[in-house]
């Protein structure tokens, strides 16, 4: 498949003359992975996380010369289960229209006509691939299911979604959901969610102020106390807490300021970051036609209890890019290791 097709463009002596001029569409999360996970490097094959348990109660009242026996840890387990990914995209000069001119004019046919790569005008196409993969890693992270279907199977995902781009490993969200069930203490039923349709699954007024209270609520003291704790959230839940900010005085606690020139939410001294991103996935493959599936979610956590897992972070945003003479094609390869792990329960609370 090429990897630019120009067909809709209309060709004429002023259109874009360099790569530079033309608007590549705006990407939902461009965040580098480390805003919201810890990176766990060297990991390309099957590893073990070990976890050792809290003591308990230590030191009662000497009676004799024997010392009283305190409970030792108890050792459990998870795995990085890593999976090999890789894509290709493909671009020939020949494809392109003869007078569109987005790439330079070469000086000769063979081969500075074919080879794009060095210039500045492929660089830029370089750098647009690198910014998706990034999205994607996104995506993958939190919504990635190995026993993904369509609603036409009884899943959760739009039907015609190609569920090979979705069922490699298990993301933070089917973990979550596995191991903070409907009746765990550190989950948190939002009833808009059961909604039949999308009208029923809009929040009333204040209804993210309410979820926010019971998450910090219910949190482990440990995960209050923690110094890399926040609030992930959907932008309908966002929003929601939005409107209460400015018709009510919370406090200096809860907030909205801007730092950077962008905006920042805290709830009770704790970030809220806005996972755009989060609802444009849901919307894009969770929506049956009538509703969508779980479109308000937030999860209250830490960076390094959801942590990322891969061989090298430089595979997860670089290509290699090179010229193949015999094909006369520019390639860009990329491969990587991924994996996301959701670490110890009490760390998270969940409300979906």
């Amino acid at each position: 498949m090429a990897l630019i097709n120009a067909d809709s463009l209309t060709l004429n002596p002023r259109e874009a003359e360099t790569v530079s001029e033309v608007i590549f569409k705006r990407i939902y999360n461009d965040s580098d992975l480390a805003e919201y996970h810890e990176m766990e490097t060297g990991i390309d094959v099957k590893t073990q996380i070990a976890f050792a348990g809290r003591l308990g109660l230590l030191g009662k009242k000497t009676t004799g010369c024997t010392p009283n026996e305190a409970g030792g840890f108890e050792l459990t387990e998870k795995y990085w289960t890593p999976v090999l990914e890789d894509f290709r995209l493909k671009h020939c000069q020949a494809d392109m229209p003869a007078l569109l001119k987005l790439f330079r004019k070469s000086q000769r046919i063979n081969p500075d006509f074919f080879d794009a790569v060095g210039t500045q005008e492929f660089g830029v196409i370089i750098s647009a691939v690198e910014v998706a993969m990034l999205e994607n890693m996104h995506r993958k992270i939190w919504f990635n299911d190995t026993t993904a279907k369509t609603i036409a199977d009884s899943g959760v995902f739009t039907n015609g979604t190609d569920l090979g781009y979705f069922n490699s490993f298990d993301g933070l969200f089917k973990q979550i959901f596995v191991e903070l069930p409907s009746n765990a203490a550190n989950r948190v039923a939002i009833t808009a969610n059961a909604g039949a349709n999308y009208a029923g699954q809009a929040l009333a007024e204040d209804a993210a102020l309410a979820i926010f209270e019971k998450m910090v609520t219910a949190a482990d003291e440990r995960l209050v106390s923690a110094e890399d704790s926040f609030i992930l959230a959907t932008r309908s839940l966002a929003d929601n807490y939005r409107a209460t900010l400015r018709n009510k005085n919370l406090g200096s606690g809860f907030l909205e300021v801007v730092e950077e020139g962008r905006p920042k939410l805290y709830f009770d001294g704790f970030e809220v970051k806005v996972r755009y991103d989060w609802d444009r996935y849901i919307k894009t493959y969770q929506d049956n036609g009538t509703k969508w599936n779980l479109p308000h979610r937030a999860v209250f956590t830490t960076k390094s209890n959801i942590p990322v897992g891969t061989l090298s972070e430089e595979d997860l945003t670089k290509l290699d890019v090179f010229y193949d003479k015999t094909l006369k094609t520019n390639i860009m390869d990329a491969a990587y290791t991924l994996d996301a792990k959701h670490l110890e329960a009490y760390m998270t609370v969940a409300a979906y």
